[in-house]
């Protein structure tokens, strides 16, 4: 009995130590562990700084030069650092608890890799590899923010754990992330790259609103207009949005420099069955568009679609006009008819009242077929049009146009009269309209 019990005691003993021994071994490995983190943040630290000198000293570069292998160089280095700001942003967060401040940080480090990559070189490709003015403020842009970025990096890297509690602010990194993505989108999307034009009040843009669309005056639900101005493809537009409870039932784009109508959308049910044919809902659609702007010539173009709510039959119809054979695909009108009972779903344009521009020609139309021939297979030359694009900055440019002649291929192409470079392409399920009195014409 006695041998029993020291047995038992030895045992304790034994255990007691090897779980002590364990504990140690544990924490020492969890101390090496920490410490190896440590290390690495320290590393990773210093390479996130060295890259936003290495990409701001690219801008520079770029800048003086107008290099090719210097815009390779540039998007090399911002996207380099992405890569890195995302392994320090791993290291200092996990799937459990992520550091919203840090992402939001690299959200926009990711909108100006995209904006460098994509946009900035797509524009320096379009223009024989040279960089316009507009290019240059925005180059300049970026490195006052990366500038900023390194000041706020700086601020933040020592007290990562801090900025998880949403109290304690994000030592600048929202407002930075703001700023950049605020930087990128007037370089993509202004009618002025770069810049803000003059706005309308929107006191003067409900006073149009209700002028252009007296349907709307006596609504009895609620109107709600977006805070912020709008910005896409070279149009600034107001939203405004109707209400019935918490049904959306009507949302409408103004632009927001000249108070023309962009979009309309009508989410209400059809409330009749008769059915319209398609010469009667062009007449609506055209209808419509005249209460807003008069085209004298337009080409028609419609394609039948089913709604994948009701099944019923819409007309998408598509209307480009024209001045003196020339296509003013910038003013391109787009409205749908539902075939039961005729309303206008919805209408859509960017740009009205576009003047031809003035261009001498410099590229003949056989340099720009020649140069462009491997594109150019299987289309055909389809007359001048007038295009805004962001490769023209939303300004209006003439233009050679190419379609392609093969049925399933509905591909449109664009080259620009002065420099022979493609400025715009675009799809077109739109079929020519051919008017008839049939029991065909109803879908």
């Amino acid at each position: 009995m006695y041998s029993y019990r020291r047995y038992v005691r030895y045992l304790i003993i034994l255990i007691t130590i090897i779980s002590l021994s364990a504990n140690l071994f544990f924490a020492i490995q969890l101390r090496l562990l920490g410490k190896k983190v440590s290390n690495s943040n320290i590393v990773i630290s210093t390479r996130v700084e060295s890259a936003i000198r290495d990409t701001m000293h690219s801008i520079k570069e770029i800048k003086e030069t107008g290099a090719k292998e210097e815009m390779i160089d540039l998007q090399r280095s911002i996207q380099q650092l992405v890569l890195i700001f995302n392994s320090w942003v791993d290291l200092n967060q996990t799937e459990e608890k992520p550091n919203e401040a840090l992402m939001r940080g690299l959200q926009g480090l990711e909108t100006l890799r995209s904006a460098v990559v994509h946009n900035l070189n797509n524009q320096f490709s379009s223009r024989n590899e040279n960089l316009t003015d507009y290019d240059i403020v925005f180059l300049d842009k970026i490195y006052e923010q990366l500038d900023r970025f390194s000041a706020v990096y700086n601020n933040i890297q020592r007290r990562v754990r801090e900025i998880k509690d949403p109290d304690n602010g994000d030592g600048g990194l929202g407002q930075w992330a703001n700023n950049i993505e605020e930087v990128s989108r007037l370089y993509r999307h202004s009618r002025i790259p770069n810049e803000h034009p003059a706005y309308m009040p929107i006191d003067s843009i409900l006073t149009r609103v209700d002028k252009m669309l007296p349907e709307l005056g006596n609504f009895s639900g609620s109107r709600e207009v977006t805070e912020n101005i709008q910005i896409r493809d070279g149009v600034h537009y107001y939203e405004i949005n109707y209400y019935i409870e918490d049904d959306l039932v009507y949302s409408i784009w103004i632009d927001a420099v000249n108070g023309f109508l962009r979009q309309f959308e009508d989410y209400t049910a059809d409330v009749k069955d008769t059915l319209v044919s398609k010469d009667e809902a062009s007449e609506i659609a055209k209808k419509f568009i005249n209460r807003f702007e008069s085209y004298e010539q337009m080409i028609d173009g419609v394609s039948a679609i089913t709604d994948e709510n009701t099944k019923n039959t819409i007309y998408a119809f598509q209307f480009i006009p024209t001045l003196d054979d020339i296509t003013m695909i910038s003013d391109i009108v787009k409205v749908n008819v539902s075939s039961h009972g005729g309303k206008v779903i919805k209408y859509s344009n960017n740009f009205n009242g576009t003047v031809v521009p003035m261009s001498e020609v410099v590229v003949s139309l056989e340099d720009v077929e020649q140069k462009h021939s491997e594109q150019l297979l299987d289309m055909k030359y389809n007359g001048i049009a007038v295009v805004r694009s962001f490769y023209t900055h939303y300004r209006p440019v003439a233009t050679y146009s190419y379609q392609s002649t093969k049925k399933e291929d509905i591909r449109k192409l664009y080259f620009d009269i002065v420099t022979g470079n493609q400025v715009y392409e675009a799809y077109s399920i739109y079929e020519p309209v051919s008017y008839m009195s049939t029991e065909e014409n109803y879908q």
